[in-house]
């Protein structure tokens, strides 16, 4: 879907038994974007601008569950669009299983994006 410019985009897995849900908000220099687990809801907030001659700088603005996994999602986003990015994660459990069924949404909501 289209808005004044901006695309909404959104995407839901069942993953390990979880019922997972991802929406991004793709702005013309910004791109916006919540992974959560069960509902949707604002989880740890990281921040990435987009690389320039140095290495992506990101740094994690809200809670500290997943905050590693956070910034690496974040870094990819802003990479893969050129733009700011901003990733919010809302789940449970342990790092690598976490970190498995994030990685799976994120690649669904791009995929997602690309057919809107």
């Amino acid at each position: 879907m289209e808005l004044d410019g901006a695309r909404v985009s959104k995407a839901e897995l069942e993953l390990a038994g979880k019922r997972c849900l991802a929406l991004m908000l793709e702005l013309p220099n910004a791109c916006i974007l919540l992974l959560s687990e069960g509902r949707l809801a604002l989880g740890t907030l990281a921040i990435a601008m987009p690389p320039g001659p140095l290495t992506p700088s990101s740094t994690c603005v809200l809670g500290q569950r997943h905050s590693t996994l956070v910034r690496m999602l974040a870094e990819r986003l802003a990479t893969l669009k050129g733009k700011i990015a901003l990733v919010s994660l809302r789940a449970e459990g342990p790092e690598a299983e976490v970190g498995a069924r994030a990685i799976a949404l994120f690649k669904e909501i791009l995929e997602e994006g690309g057919r809107s």
